[in-house]
């Protein structure tokens, strides 16, 4: 609700854009209306004499070259896949490269399902996951990010537009029922709130037949989850979203464990909380 004012003063900004607009319009049609249109004149001029600059040779060569648009084109492609390799290969070869932190685990098959309900409803739309190294954002959201806790998301999520906070460090930052209420009702957990409701999330069943297939695509692209999890994802999920619902339960609200609400909430209750060692994210493969 902070930013508001500033929507307010970027309408006035955008009034004044669209008034600049229309005078420039108003001004052009006056000014053609008032203008008259000037007989060509022709006029000669002896031809100039052809003097070339510089080696001939190599202006020959390069013109030689210009006139050939396919071989021109596959050598320009050489040269770039040359310098592209150059810097990208041994990115790839040198495992130290890629930033880690112990303990930054993968995420549980719940989480990753919530994850996707995240994107989904598009929530990055308007939230980030990145807080930058600046003193007036760790004050507000915690401990800056660091490029190892990223490790393991595909795609990652840092955003580039905040309508609503940061959320990267938001996981135990509030109970499992705020967080139920919140997406019930925005405003009854943030009054002034503009964000809108999601009815569905809590009434909707959880789809969780891809979910094996996408812990197997993820250990190809290098999240370490261990061979034959794929066996264990319906019962690990199974218990942490029993867990959810009977934290919800202890604050007077029923919910099935299959549903997506509780999957969303493993998602946010992990955030940002690997890397602190106050707290206890449990349910890791």
């Amino acid at each position: 609700t902070q930013i508001l004012p500033m929507w307010r003063l970027r309408s006035i900004g955008g009034a004044l854009y669209l008034t600049g607009a229309i005078l420039m319009t108003y001004n052009l049609i006056k000014t053609v209306k008032q203008g008259t249109f000037e007989p060509e004149t022709a006029v000669q001029a002896p031809p100039l004499k052809a003097t070339p600059i510089g080696d001939e040779s190599h202006s020959y060569r390069h013109r030689w070259l210009e006139r050939k648009p396919v071989l021109f084109t596959v050598l320009a492609l050489v040269a770039v896949a040359i310098g592209g390799l150059v810097e990208m290969v041994p990115m790839w070869l040198i495992r130290s490269n890629v930033p880690t932190i112990s303990s930054v685990k993968p995420y549980t098959p719940l989480e990753l399902a919530g994850r996707d309900l995240y994107i989904r409803e598009g929530c990055v739309g308007c939230h980030s996951q990145m807080i930058r190294p600046f003193r007036s954002e760790t004050e507000r959201y915690g401990a800056y990010s660091k490029s190892g806790e990223y490790v393991y998301d595909h795609p990652f999520l840092w955003g580039s537009k905040r309508t609503g906070p940061d959320l990267f460090r938001v996981g135990k930052k509030y109970p499992d029922a705020w967080h139920y209420k919140h997406m019930q009702d925005p405003r009854s957990t943030s009054p002034g709130s503009i964000m809108p409701r999601y009815p569905w999330l809590l009434v909707n069943q959880l789809d969780t037949s891809t979910l094996q297939k996408k812990i197997t695509v993820l250990r190809k692209l290098g999240v370490p989850y261990p061979d034959g999890f794929e066996d264990e994802v319906m019962a690990n999920m199974k218990a942490q979203a029993e867990g959810i619902a009977s934290s919800l339960a202890s604050a007077t609200i029923t919910v099935e464990p299959d549903r997506e609400i509780v999957a969303l909430i493993a998602y946010l209750q992990r955030l940002g909380t690997d890397i602190r060692t106050d707290l206890n994210a449990g349910g890791q493969p």
